[in-house]
Order: structure tokens, then sequence, then C-alpha cells
């Protein structure tokens, strides 16, 4: 009887301060409640359905297929995309309203690497050729799409990006667009094929990382010497 009188109250109290800490961040609430949501829809899909492999599918590590080395850069490019990401938005909302501009393009910066890396997570175009059979068009079309999305952000941003030390950024949209036009060349060797193709393309995210990284970190130092 003590040890339930003793557990009771301490129960009450996780619990209080369990709501009180997902009340002060509404957004992990809606998110776990959407996820949930997700996976119960698949679970019971899967179990009318029979599709109870395919949901294992959605889970299983490259290892499963008998290649520790499986995807392992493809790996590294994902996590570069999303360092930019994070870094970029995590700066856009700290800093000051002073710095509006400035945060408009990080948050601009974030979306359009977010699209981009959507695409390269989830082979939309990939898919795209799927519905359409004709891969090749399909690509040709998307790349285009992608590339005047990079231009109209460079004219909308260049005086902001003039200011920042932007080579690094334009080698690595170069090296974008260089990816991209290896995707849809002829090239028979699929080890030059990949090289190429995600090997620049790596090179690429490393200098749009690193870029982000840096700049973000002058603006925050600048504003702290100024409140200083």
């Amino acid at each position: 009887m003590e040890n339930k009188s003793t557990s009771l109250p301490f129960f009450r109290s996780w619990l209080s301060k369990s709501k009180q800490h997902f009340n002060s961040i509404p957004v992990l609430i809606w998110l776990n409640a959407i996820t949930i949501v997700i996976l119960s829809l698949l679970s019971i899909y899967a179990k009318l359905k029979s599709k109870g492999a395919g949901i294992d599918n959605l889970f299983s590590d490259p290892f499963y297929f008998g290649i520790f080395y499986l995807g392992w850069l493809t790996s590294v490019s994902e996590f570069m995309w999303c360092t930019a990401i994070a870094i970029s938005l995590f700066t856009a909302v700290l800093l000051p309203p002073a710095n509006r501009r400035f945060q408009i393009f990080l948050c601009a910066s974030a979306l359009l690497m977010l699209l981009l890396y959507i695409d390269d997570r989830f082979r939309l175009t990939l898919i795209l050729c799927a519905f359409f059979g004709t891969c090749k068009l399909v690509k040709l079309s998307v790349y285009l799409l992608y590339g005047l999305l990079l231009i109209t952000y460079g004219r909308g941003f260049r005086r902001t990006i003039s200011r920042t030390p932007y080579i690094p950024l334009l080698v690595s949209f170069c090296l974008f667009g260089f990816s991209s036009a290896i995707d849809i060349a002829p090239i028979s060797s699929r080890g030059i094929h990949a090289m190429l193709e995600d090997g620049t393309k790596l090179i690429g995210l490393i200098n749009l990382t690193i870029y982000f990284w840096w700049i973000c970190q002058q603006e925050i130092k600048k504003n702290i010497e100024q409140k200083l």
C-alpha cells in the first residue's frame, strides 16, 4: 500500500509536467497526433489487404539487403541537405525583426532546399516517370523547372547574396546543374554515371551546407556584437 501511495503522486506529477511541457510546444502535439493517425491507417490497410511485407519495407534498413555499404554516400548527401535546411531555419527564427530581409532570404533558401531534398529523398521525379512513361522528357521538364526556380531565387536575393562569400553557393548550383545533365545523359557505365551524377551533387551539397553554416554564424555574431 505504501508503494502505491508514493507512486501515485509521482505519476500524477510526471503526467502534469509532461502536459505542461507539451503544451509549451504545441507543434509537437500535432506532429505526434498526425504521425500516429498515419501509422494507424497504414496498419489497418496492411491488415485488410495483407500488405504486411510492404509496411516492413518502409522501415527496412539498407543493410537488410546484404550490402553493408549500400546507400552510404546517399545518406551523407541527405544529411547535408537536412543540416543546411536546419541551420537556415534555426537562424531565421533566432534573428531579431531588424534582420527581416536576411530572415526572408534564409526562409526562402530553406524552402527551396526542402523542395530539392524531398524530390531527392522520395524520388518524386522517378515517380512521375513511372506515371507518364517518358522518363527523359519528365526529367528534362522537372530539371528545367528547378533551374527556373534557382534563377528566380538568385535574382530575387542578389543583393543579399552579393554581401556574402557567394562563390561556394554558385559552385553548388553549377554542380547541381551538371548532376542533372548527367542524369539524362546516355552513359552506359554505372560507376562513371554514379560518380559524375551523385559525386558532383555531394560536392555541391558540401559547398552549400558550409556556405549557409558560415553566413548564419557570421550574422548571429554580428547581432551579438551589436547588442554588446
